[in-house]
C-alpha cells in the first residue's frame, strides 16, 4: 500500500452551486427540475457556447428503446443504469416510499427479475457493473460504496468518509470505475475534489486532490476550481482499457483526463454543464451535456467524442445524469425522469 498522497489540485474546487434541503434546494437544473436558474453573464455566455457547439454537430443514428418494466413499477428520478453481459439492466432510483427498493433489475425484455436495497441509502446516485459482473452503487449523501453480486448479496462496503457538511443532501462520492488490475477508483466530487484508488477488496491505495476545509459558502462564491486538475463537481468517471481516467467536471462544463496516478493529461471544454462520461467496449467515448438555463433534461445531448483528435463525432438527443455503455454498445443514460415505468436505451446504428 502506497502511503504517499499525490496532490494535483493547487486550489480547492468550488462546490457545486446547490445548498442542501436544510437551506433551499439548489437553484440549478441538476437539483430543481421545475425551473432553470438565473445566470451570471459569464454562465450565460458559457451556456450559449454549448448551444452553439451543439447546433454545429450532426445527429448520430440510434434506435431509441423504451424498455417497459413488467409488471409495471414506477421509477422515481432514476439517476443511473447499467447492464451486464447477459443483457440484464440494473437501475438505481430514488423512491419516496421507504418500503420500495432503490435497486431494480430487469431482463432484456423489461421483466422485473429482482430488487433490493431499501433502508441502505439516503441519496441513491450511481450504479455500475464491473467486468466480473458485480454491481457497485454509490450514495451521494453518506459517501458509502456498496458492492453486490448480481443477485443482490452484499460483498463489500467502502466508507469514503471526510464529508465536510453532513447536513447537505449531496456532499459525498459520485461515481466508481474499474482498472484492468481490479482496482476501484472513486470520485468524491460533491463537496470534495479528490479521487481515491482502492484495491479490489476495499483497501485504500492512494488519493489525490484535497477535500474541503473552508466554510462551504466560500466555495460557492469563489472563482476557483477551473484550472487543470481542478474541479467544480467531479460528477462521473470512466477508465479506458489504456488506464486513462476521464472525469466529467460538471459545473465547469468540461471533460478532463488523467493517468491512473492523477497526472493531468488534457481536457475538452464543452460549456454549460457536463454531467457524465462513459467508454464503450469498442473504445468510443460519450459525454452527457446540459444547458444551465433550462430544467434538467431540456436541450440535453450526449456527444460522441474522440479525445485523441479532439473532434466531436456526433450527438444524441437525450439527458444523461450518469451514463453507462452496455457490453453490446447500448447506451444507458440516467434520465432522472420524475416518474416513469420504463428505462431508456440508446442503441447506436451502424
Amino acid at each position: 500500500m502506497r502511503g504517499t498522497r499525490l496532490c494535483i489540485l493547487p486550489m480547492l474546487a468550488a462546490l457545486v452551486s446547490s445548498p442542501g434541503p436544510a437551506q433551499t434546494q439548489a437553484q440549478t437544473p441538476s437539483q430543481n427540475p421545475k425551473q432553470g436558474p438565473s445566470l451570471s453573464p459569464e454562465q450565460r455566455a458559457d451556456t450559449e457556447a454549448l448551444r452553439a457547439l451543439t447546433n454545429s454537430i450532426p445527429l448520430l443514428p440510434v434506435d431509441r428503446i423504451e424498455l417497459k418494466v413488467n409488471p409495471p413499477l414506477t421509477l422515481v428520478g432514476y439517476s443511473a443504469a447499467a447492464a451486464d453481459k447477459q443483457g440484464n439492466v440494473y437501475v438505481i432510483h430514488r423512491p419516496v416510499d421507504a418500503n420500495v427498493d432503490p435497486i431494480v433489475v430487469l431482463n432484456s425484455k423489461g421483466n422485473l427479475l429482482r430488487s433490493w436495497g431499501k433502508g441502505m441509502y439516503t441519496m441513491p446516485h450511481g450504479i455500475r457493473v464491473d467486468p466480473a459482473g458485480n454491481v457497485w452503487t454509490i450514495d451521494a449523501h453518506t459517501s458509502m460504496i456498496f458492492k453486490f453480486t448480481p443477485e443482490g448479496k452484499k460483498l463489500l462496503e467502502i466508507s469514503v468518509g471526510d464529508i465536510p457538511d453532513a447536513s447537505l443532501a449531496f456532499c459525498g462520492a459520485t461515481d466508481v470505475t474499474f482498472a484492468t488490475n481490479g482496482h476501484v477508483y472513486v470520485s468524491d466530487g460533491y463537496c470534495n475534489a479528490r479521487f481515491i484508488e482502492y484495491t479490489a477488496d476495499g483497501m485504500k491505495v492512494q488519493e489525490w486532490g484535497r477535500h474541503a476545509t473552508l466554510p462551504l459558502n466560500v466555495f460557492r462564491s469563489r472563482r476557483s476550481g477551473a484550472g487543470p486538475g481542478e474541479f467544480r463537481n467531479a460528477h462521473d468517471i470512466s477508465m479506458g482499457p489504456d488506464g486513462i481516467l476521464y472525469v466529467a467536471d460538471r459545473e465547469n462544463g468540461r471533460l478532463q483526463w488523467f493517468d491512473k496516478d492523477g497526472k493531468y493529461l488534457g481536457e475538452k471544454k464543452f460549456g454549460g454543464q457536463l454531467f457524465s462520461v462513459a467508454i464503450s467496449p469498442a473504445g468510443d467515448l460519450y459525454v452527457g451535456t446540459q444547458p444551465r438555463d433550462v430544467p434538467f433534461g431540456k436541450d440535453a445531448f450526449i456527444f460522441k467524442f474522440d479525445p485523441k483528435s479532439g473532434k466531436i463525432l456526433g450527438k444524441i438527443e437525450a439527458a444523461a445524469h450518469q451514463l453507462s455503455v452496455a457490453p453490446d454498445g447500448t447506451l444507458l443514460p440516467g434520465t432522472r425522469a420524475d416518474k416513469t415505468t420504463s428505462v431508456l436505451l440508446l442503441r447506436p446504428l451502424q
